[in-house]
């Protein structure tokens, strides 16, 4: 009787992990492979093994650098501003304020909007003819011609970063107010019995309490943030002169438009490495601390 409970567990769980190998395992596995060939299309696809010349050049090459630094830019921005930002944005929410719900559902449209529609949005902002930014500072009179966000090349990546800002602020809200809800209130009435201010009780209660929350964005960030696609394919599509390109947007150029499938299979498995080397690093960091405490 047990074995065959045992057994129909098995069948039950079976189409879950048949669709978990085709779906995901597979594709993984496939583009590992295919990083090693020199992949030509044509009647039939043509495999040349190439070992790991696809890495090589993908080292020697200034154009996946020139990506890599964009990346990085879109990464540190979305930690030290980013993060710091939405810690202030639930420190605000979590107090008792006038149409809460409002203000919350506002706060947090940018997370729920679909990545492409979130483009698009910022792209229409940014339009150097009707924006409603250029709008908005003429109005003010702090420019009188209009400005070229998105084909300056110094300030398209510049604008490019505060859209993705705009998204990632409202996951880092969402992430601290839960966190926030999650710490004793007994800890804050106690520390007014002992005549702490608003900021000793933010110092030392929010933010030790709030610190596996913190860890937890920095982790979710990262990876997120390394990631990002929609906003540079849909917005500026790595232009001007490829001062917007991200290292996503390079695969994709590399795949779907040169066809070097190996050579972007490659470059997925070394982007792949970096964030995972990354995020042991964080994982070794977090032990530290922990052990300090």
């Amino acid at each position: 009787m047990e074995r065959r409970k045992r057994t129909l567990g098995y069948l039950i769980i079976l189409p879950a992990i048949l669709i978990i190998v085709f779906v995901l395992l597979f594709p993984l596995l496939y583009a590992l492979y295919l990083s090693f060939f020199k992949v030509t299309l044509g009647r039939q696809i043509k495999l040349d093994f190439v070992g790991i010349k696809n890495f090589i050049d993908i080292f020697s090459d200034s154009d996946w650098w020139k990506s890599f630094l964009n990346t990085i830019y879109f990464v540190l921005s979305d930690i030290l501003v980013g993060i710091p930002l939405g810690f202030i944005s639930a420190l605000l929410l979590n107090k008792k304020i006038r149409l809460k719900a409002l203000v919350l559902s506002i706060v947090l449209l940018p997370y729920i909007l679909p990545p492409i529609v979130h483009a698009l949005i910022w792209k229409w902002a940014f339009n150097s003819d009707y924006g409603f930014i250029n709008m908005t500072l003429m109005s003010l009179g702090i420019i009188k011609n209009n400005v070229y966000w998105l084909t300056n090349p110094n300030l398209a990546l510049p604008a490019l970063i505060v859209a993705n800002l705009w998204q990632g602020t409202a996951f880092a809200t969402i992430v601290y107010l839960g966190g926030m809800k999650s710490i004793p209130s007994e800890l804050y009435e106690a520390s007014q019995i002992d005549g702490a201010s608003n900021w000793q009780q933010i110092r030392f209660i929010t933010i030790p309490m709030l610190r596996p929350f913190t860890n937890l964005l920095l982790v979710m960030k990262t990876i997120m943030t390394f990631k990002i696609f929609e906003l540079v394919y849909a917005v500026t599509g790595g232009g001007p002169a490829g001062t917007t390109k991200v290292v996503s947007y390079s695969i994709y150029k590399s795949a779907f438009e040169a066809f070097k499938f190996g050579k972007a299979s490659a470059m997925s498995y070394t982007l792949l490495g970096i964030v995972a080397v990354i995020v042991l690093f964080y994982q070794k960091l977090f032990k530290t601390e922990n052990e300090i405490l």
